[in-house]
């Protein structure tokens, strides 16, 4: 039996690529080809990282990726687009390869590291000392993680430790060891509320050190007081300050001797290969990937047929972004097709 095919190339090659796979599989004698021109694909580039079954399960980035992972390398020196949401349709956002920071709050981070102010430098050894504690690596890279990724804070949090601790090969304390369960009040908005209310809101936060063990209070006490400092003159400074004091409002509303939320399948996946992700360097296209599985299952493009099934949508205009949560969304509707076709394929119709 044929099938051919017409439309996005994402979804008919995923498609094809489930179709043959299946009938080698089952041994039924199945041909299926597209209708256009494989050079008029729309380019999808790296870097990036996600976690993709449908998209790992026909090849696509699996060279530096493992198991559902995808790591498509990029130019090096580009930032790394990454989303801990499965699949890949939402949730991307930015991870800087050149230890400069691609979120505000990285960026002031590597700005207070090179600070030459006696209470920056002292600020700044505090925090690289509290990450060495927690077994993080000190690249910026983990900031954007933790201030960036697009899920609940708390589970921001343990994504970011997971990815920190992953660069660094460290296991560190548990961060929940530090903490002494109690604090009522409503924690910070994820959100950046503009430099004004972020000062205000930060310029008491006793509330947050009393959710804190004896242990480190005072020297959070010290480095908070630091960078308040700092802030008074330095709107970056007022980004790192804030997202810090977020994340830790965040966990002192847990209770004492509790744990961070269990991370699924997806954030795990993307935590853990964010090492490959930001070394994979080269000139990385997910859709040209996709097609030359297509073509080595003996896929073909055609230019004229007659019974053409159409799936798929027309690729957006916008940005990066906008291409991939496209893309992903596409080899989805793919993977969807082939499983309404297959039917079709073991009992034609007549």
């Amino acid at each position: 039996m044929h099938i051919t095919l017409s439309g996005s190339s994402p979804a008919t090659a995923t498609a094809g690529i489930m179709l043959l796979t299946r009938a080698r599989q089952l041994g039924y004698p199945v041909s299926v080809s597209i209708l256009g021109d494989p050079g008029d694909a729309i380019h999808i580039t790296g870097a990036t990282v996600c976690y993709a079954p449908v998209l790992a399960s026909c090849g696509v980035g699996r060279e530096d990726g493992s198991g559902a992972t995808v790591v498509v390398p990029g130019p090096p020196g580009g930032r790394l687009l990454a989303t801990v949401h499965p699949h890949g349709e939402s949730g991307w956002f930015f991870v800087d390869r050149n230890g400069e920071g691609a979120h505000p709050a990285a960026r002031a981070y590597v700005e207070l590291c090179r600070d030459a102010q006696p209470l920056a430098r002292r600020c700044s050894r505090t925090l690289r000392k509290a990450m060495e504690v927690l077994g993080l690596s000190r690249d910026p890279a983990v900031m954007d993680i933790l201030f960036g990724a697009h899920v609940a804070p708390l589970t921001r949090l343990a994504v970011g430790l997971r990815a920190g601790r992953a660069l660094s090969g460290e296991r560190g304390q548990p961060i929940t060891r530090f903490l002494t369960g109690g604090v009522a009040q409503d924690p910070l908005p994820s959100a950046f509320p503009g430099e004004q209310e972020a000062r205000a809101r930060t310029a008491d936060i006793a509330w947050i050190l009393e959710g804190l063990s004896p242990s480190i209070r005072d020297g959070v006490e010290s480095f908070l007081s630091d960078l308040q400092s700092l802030a008074t003159e330095h709107t970056g400074y007022v980004h790192l300050l804030y997202h810090l004091a977020e994340l830790a409002s965040q966990l002192t509303q847990l209770p004492a001797r509790s744990i961070l939320p269990p991370l699924g399948a997806a954030e795990d996946s993307v935590a853990t290969g964010l090492t490959a992700a930001l070394l994979a360097n080269g000139d990385g296209d997910a859709n040209r990937q996709l097609l030359q599985t297509f073509t080595f299952l003996g896929g073909r493009f055609v230019d004229a047929s007659d019974n053409v099934v159409n799936i798929g949508e027309a690729p957006p205009e916008g940005e990066q972004i906008d291409k991939w949560e496209w893309f992903c969304a596409q080899v989805r509707i793919g993977r969807r097709s082939a499983d309404a076709l297959w039917p079709d394929v073991v009992d034609p119709p007549s």
